[in-house]
């Protein structure tokens, strides 16, 4: 390495080398290996950086140029590989194709680019659900959130999904496909343009629908907020029912349907029941009613965004065995073992305290208390 020149303009010359590095990134479960980089200075005031290191089947490339006089940018770097594996964790895993710009202003950052996913695997409940703190973790950060300034990336980008991207969560198992643009301005909600395509089965009702129709779309709006239109259904002979969801993500509108038409009770009959309503029992035309009037709620939607805005870890329609039917009603993980929740029936008057405490290795004990009768179960769950 080399110093020269004046004070006032320095000249830095000289080369650094990096060799058979391996790393690891545990937030994401990544483990690089086989890397080298190197650093290289020249005469006029810049320098070439360039970098390589692999991670799962591919190799991410880092090359670029950080100058430190004139008007060029300090810092740019292009960043880009094959079947590169950027996430490797149990909520979520990607293989993707980035081809990135990167540059450095001052504290203004720039990105643009696109990136290609042939292949993820996403579990929606893991990713809904998150990472639970442990108590003897204490965060002492004298910084206000609030009045912390917005991050100061601006951010361009293309995502291009393949034909292996796989989702599994809240009843719904598929594959997401399509193509889309993405903008985050300083100061700014991040806004989408473009559409995704929904594939697969979706459980609902004690039942597996197939997913016929399935499309998110943006136009220029928040990337939380897309248009939805989606259609799930079951064949029961020669009878047809579904359900469609359309509108935006945060408020959408639940239908049912039929084919031949049929008045919707009939429709949801044959959704639920497999069969008409005709000569049903007691039981199962309560099990149509509760799926009606869950229906009328929005499918339970409307309870989860009202139960995340309030920081419940759960809200919204399930089963109750204690009052043998469907409740609406909210839970909450007081510590990352106990777990208490509270719903009221949608078929009569009926409520229910749930307790569940995790044990160890899958095992959990449930109490429901209700006002028809208690009851209680040691439960094991096994996921592969």
């Amino acid at each position: 390495m080399s110093l020269r020149g004046t004070r006032g303009q320095p000249s830095l010359g000289g080369e650094a080398t990096l060799s058979d590095f391996k790393g690891e990134f545990p937030a994401l479960g990544l483990t690089f290996e086989q890397g080298k980089g190197s650093f290289t200075a020249q005469p006029d005031g810049s320098a070439r950086i360039a970098a390589q290191a692999n991670s799962g089947k591919g190799t991410l490339y880092v090359d670029g140029g950080l100058s430190w006089f004139g008007d060029a940018q300090p810092l740019q770097l292009h960043i880009h590989g094959e079947n590169v594996l950027l996430s490797n964790t149990s909520e979520l895993r990607i293989v993707a194709n980035p081809d990135l710009d990167f540059t450095l202003a001052g504290t203004d950052m720039k990105l643009r680019g696109s990136v290609v996913v042939p292949e993820a695997d996403l579990d929606l409940e893991r990713l809904d659900r998150g990472t639970s703190v442990s108590e003897d973790v204490v965060v002492l950060d004298p910084v206000d959130p609030e009045a912390s300034p917005s991050s100061a990336l601006d951010m361009e980008l293309t995502v291009s999904l393949g034909n292996n991207v796989k989702m599994a969560g809240f009843g719904l198992k598929g594959a997401l496909a399509g193509k889309m643009q993405v903008w985050s301005r300083p100061g700014r909600e991040m806004i989408a343009n473009g559409g995704l395509e929904v594939s697969g089965r979706y459980k609902a009702y004690g039942q597996d629908l197939t997913i016929t129709r399935g499309n998110l779309n943006w136009n220029y709006n928040a990337v939380s907020d897309p248009r939805i239109n989606i259609r799930a259904e079951r064949q029961i002979g020669d009878v047809t029912a579904g359900i469609d969801v359309t509108g935006r993500a945060l408020q959408p509108r639940a239908s049912v349907w039929s084919n031949p038409a049929m008045s919707q009770s009939e429709a949801l009959g044959y959704l639920v029941l497999g069969r008409s309503l005709t000569g049903a029992t007691s039981d199962q035309t309560q099990q149509v009613n509760a799926a009606s009037a869950a229906l009328s709620a929005g499918s339970g939607l409307l309870a989860s965004q009202l139960g995340a805005r309030l920081g419940l870890d759960d809200a919204g329609v399930s089963q109750s065995r204690a009052l043998g039917g469907s409740v609406i009603g909210v839970g909450k993980y007081i510590s990352p073992k106990l777990y208490v929740g509270y719903g009221v029936s949608l078929v009569g008057s009926g409520s229910v305290l749930t307790l569940k405490y995790l044990l160890r290795r899958g095992f959990d004990i449930e109490v429901e208390s209700s006002t028809v009768e208690n009851r209680g179960s040691l439960n094991w769950r096994y996921e592969k």
